[in-house]
């Protein structure tokens, strides 16, 4: 895998996930109690990727070299991103969120935008 480009062209998350913030990505963990994900998701918080298309726009070695970030948490995080690309349904699952993050998801899944791209991908809310 190339280090130098954009996680982007390697996971084809739906554009409509990519203004959704960063910790939006638990709801496509396998195991949703793994402590691991909740440490590389602040971490990923802490180094300023607030939203996925934060962490869709930089590359692997840019990760690596963020503070407390290191290759599991590149494993973690492409998995989460495999998972939430090759089932964006996931997105109806937000009972598994923290309450204030749920509200947030919820609160953007109704914008009009949201709605119209996830109704292309057949996510009917």
């Amino acid at each position: 895998m190339k280090q130098n480009v954009s996680l982007k062209f390697l996971f084809p998350v739906p554009k409509v996930f990519h203004p959704f913030p960063i910790h939006f990505l638990r709801i496509a963990a396998t195991d949703s109690s793994n402590k691991s994900i909740s440490r590389i998701l602040n971490s990923l918080q802490e180094n300023k990727y607030s939203t996925i298309d934060d962490v869709l726009n930089t590359t692997m070695n840019e990760l690596t070299t963020s503070r407390n970030f290191g290759k599991k948490g590149l494993t973690i995080l492409f998995d989460l991103l495999e998972n939430i690309s090759r089932k964006p349904e996931l997105i109806l699952e937000t009972n598994i969120l923290e309450q204030p993050l749920r509200d947030k998801i919820e609160r953007i899944k109704k914008l009009p935008l949201v709605k119209h791209q996830l109704l292309e991908l057949g996510i009917e809310i």
